[in-house]
């Protein structure tokens, strides 16, 4: 009864130099070391390991390989003194005791034997020696592709445990079940060479007994295997069956080619009377074949009826009657048509006669092609058959031969043979992976991550050049930060574009608030009248910023004007939503005056002068002194107008403006725009002698302003809430 596998005592890790007690180096290669010393003690001397097992050696690629893998491990036994049955022993079973250091060491590099590795691959059938090999073969870069062998040595491990006589039997594979099994058969084949070497020594006929039959199971093996090819190859998984198929399909075949002949024979003699009558000037029409046509019948018997009719008229009317006139064309036309009726029955004959060959040709290639399958089947039916017999001859005589190797080790047990390795334990496979390392993977993982985080941090702050603080502002583009306006998505139109006065997002509004009190303390601001608000790329947020600060200087008791200098692409009527054409267009054009194309009290105290149709033409516009004179007109009406002008990076209107105004805001999308760009912008506009009164941040991400500034700090929403909405926090004093 086969023993339950306790839990294998942990082997001692290959290739440890050095140790009081060890036993030295017990790795797959590598010197022993000198100097055993007393095996009793353990004392066995420290070996200097030549190789170390790269899954041992290389501890960071065993924790990070993605494939992990499982170690079966079976214990073996070796017994110092050979158990002898008979109680005596022989001069050669000397050769076999264990009695000193090297005596262990010589039967555990036994085990090690390349003869035992092939042992173990011809118990692996070939699906199963495929599956083990495949994850290892290729090797990697610096070993190459591994031969079988190489891959069994690397993943099988012998080493003893210390102060025993017990050897671990390990393998190692992605696959436990498989590992397990490999270990099993190492174990097993372990043995048996130690059983087979004895009996070679002690007794060589069982030894050619035994070689005898080895060969007789390779050759059983090939048999096996030929026969599977035959099997595959010729696709036979049912002899019978496709034989009795093949047989079928040619019998159908035989009978079509024979229906073909019988029909080419048939069209072949009616085309030769065809010939014939047009060599000799008859009508085809007399040839029955013609004649039974469907058309030419339905023709024959439309001429026979036109010419009775014909007979009959010619009776009662002369001849230049119309009736009779008519009659006799239509008995013409259908003649005409009985000719060409004629011609066609005669060429469907012609053409079903080549098709007829053709389909007759078809036939006799399937055919051939069907006797040549029947042919190659018999071949494989016979060869199939003939290994058949080979294969039982074999298994039979196998079986007599296996019978008689074990009887001939019987006798040589009972006369004092026997092995001196039994299997302590079978293999077992724990539940975790050997090459994964969990905590040593999450802390290295955490790590690794913090490392590449933060790089990737300096990295993105050393090369993303987009704008996105107070410090990108004044250093980097020389300009005063005016403030930021955070990113408003709860509005859209008219109450977007007039947020100030709606006052739907606190923040936004009072951020806007916070603007105009920057603008008002700048003496350079606040004696400025008229002022051109731009950017470097659309969708920056211009007509934003210039429809809300012009309603916040309208709430202060100013008289502000809105001017849509986007010519050609207007945004100020649209966002405020307006639907008319009433603007800059037709009041240039002559077609209405200026009070009728400024929208009055928008919000109290602000009125706009939207653009209407878009122009064609818009830098004729700007530069018309009309235009100009427009803008000193109503610099005596307002006390405050802005101008929202295309930006800069897309088109030059704004620069035709610049001579017309006393400032110009710049407005900066938040981490949109390049440092680069803005850059470009600013320098034409300095090349025109703007005076850049500041810069405006716009839609700003809350989520990401503490990041860049403390404008938007989370202590401060409270200022921006409703009294209704803040919750009463007063302390409630003490009794």
């Amino acid at each position: 009864m086969e023993q339950p596998n306790p839990t294998p005592e942990k082997p001692p890790a290959e290739g440890n130099s050095r140790g009081g007690r060890a036993y030295g180096s017990y790795g797959n290669q590598g010197n022993y070391g000198s100097g055993y010393g007393s095996y009793g003690a353990g004392n066995y001397g420290g070996g200097n390991p030549g190789y170390e097992n790269p899954r041992y050696g290389n501890a960071s690629y065993g924790y990070y390989n993605t494939m992990p893998e499982y170690r079966a491990t079976g214990r073996l036994r070796i017994f110092r003194l050979t158990p002898n049955i008979g109680g005596g022993n022989s001069a050669a079973d000397d050769n076999f005791k264990i009695v000193s250091n090297d005596d262990f060491f010589t039967a555990v590099e036994a085990m090690r034997s390349a003869v035992i590795i092939e042992g173990v691959s011809k118990r692996l059938t070939t699906a199963e020696k495929k599956m083990v090999l495949e994850p290892y073969q290729a090797g990697n870069v610096f070993s190459g592709p591994l031969t079988e062998q190489e891959v069994f040595a690397r993943q099988r491990g012998v080493n003893p445990q210390r102060q025993t006589l017990v050897v671990n039997v390990e393998f190692t594979h992605p696959n436990r079940d498989l590992a397990r099994q490999v270990a099993r058969l190492f174990c097993e084949a372990i043995q048996k060479y130690s059983e087979d070497e004895r009996l070679t020594i002690t007794n060589p006929l069982v030894e050619k007994a035994r070689i005898e039959i080895e060969s007789l199971e390779d050759k059983v093996r090939k048999l096996y295997e030929q026969k599977n090819e035959i099997i595959r190859n010729q696709k036979l998984l049912s002899i019978a069956k496709d034989t009795n198929t093949l047989t079928a399909e040619r019998a159908v075949l035989v009978k079509d080619r024979e229906e073909a002949r019988k029909q080419i024979d048939e069209l072949e003699i009616i085309c030769a009377l065809i010939q014939e009558y047009k060599k000799s000037g008859k009508d085809p029409y007399d040839l029955a074949q013609v004649r039974t046509d469907e058309r030419v019948a339905t023709l024959v018997s439309k001429v026979t009826d036109l010419k009775v009719t014909l007979s009959t008229m010619e009776k009662k009317y002369t001849d230049q009657h119309p009736t009779l006139i008519l009659n006799r064309e239509q008995l013409d036309q259908t003649r005409k048509e009985l000719d060409q009726a004629v011609i066609l029955s005669v060429n469907r004959i012609q053409a079903s006669l080549q098709n007829a060959k053709s389909r007759s040709e078809a036939i006799i290639r399937n055919l051939s092609t069907k006797e040549d399958e029947i042919s190659k089947l018999q071949a494989a039916n016979v060869e199939l058959e003939r290994v058949d017999k080979d294969v039982r001859a074999s298994e039979e005589f196998l079986s007599r031969l296996k019978l008689s190797y074990e009887e001939a080790k019987l006798r040589s047990s009972t006369s004092g043979t026997s092995t001196s390795i039994r299997v302590l334990d079978m293999p077992s496979v724990a539940d975790k992976p050997i090459n994964k390392n969990y905590y040593f993977n999450a802390l290295m993982g955490l790590g690794l991550g913090v490392f590449f985080g933060v790089g990737l941090i300096v990295l993105m702050g050393t090369f993303d050049d987009r704008i996105k603080s107070a410090r990108d502002v004044e250093g980097g583009l020389g300009l005063p930060l005016l403030g930021t306006v955070p990113k408003v998505e709860v509005t859209t139109g008219p109450d977007r574009a007039l947020l100030a006065r709606q006052d739907k997002d606190k923040i936004a509004s009072e951020a806007i608030r916070a603007l105009y009190s920057a603008m008002k303390v700048n003496p350079a601001i606040t004696s400025s009248k008229v002022f051109l608000v731009t950017s470097t790329r659309p969708s920056e947020g211009k007509t934003f910023i210039a429809t809300n600060l012009a309603l916040t200087f309208a709430q202060h008791a100013e008289r502000v004007l809105i001017i849509d200098a986007d010519l050609r692409l207007p945004n100020v009527g649209p966002s405020l939503g307006f639907t008319g054409d009433a603007g800059i267009s037709r009041w240039f054009n002559g077609e209405m005056t200026l009070d009728e194309a400024i929208v009055k009290e928008v919000a109290p105290g602000l009125d706009v002068l939207p653009v209407g149709m878009s122009c064609k033409n818009p830098t004729q516009v700007i530069n018309n002194p009309k235009f100009t004179a427009m803008i000193e007109e109503l610099r005596g009406r307002y006390d405050r107008i802005f101008i929202d002008s295309p930006p800069i990076g897309a088109v030059s209107d704004a620069l035709h403006v610049l001579p017309k105004v006393d400032g110009v805001l710049y407005v900066v999308r938040f981490n949109i725009v390049n440092m680069r760009n803005a850059l470009s912008c600013l320098a034409r506009l300095r090349e025109a002698g703007a005076p850049l009164l500041g810069v405006v941040l716009n839609r700003m991400s809350i989520r990401m302003a503490s990041t860049y500034t403390d404008t938007y700090d989370s202590s401060y929403r409270k200022y921006y809430t409703d009294a209704t909405e803040a919750p009463a926090a007063e302390d409630t004093p003490k009794a």
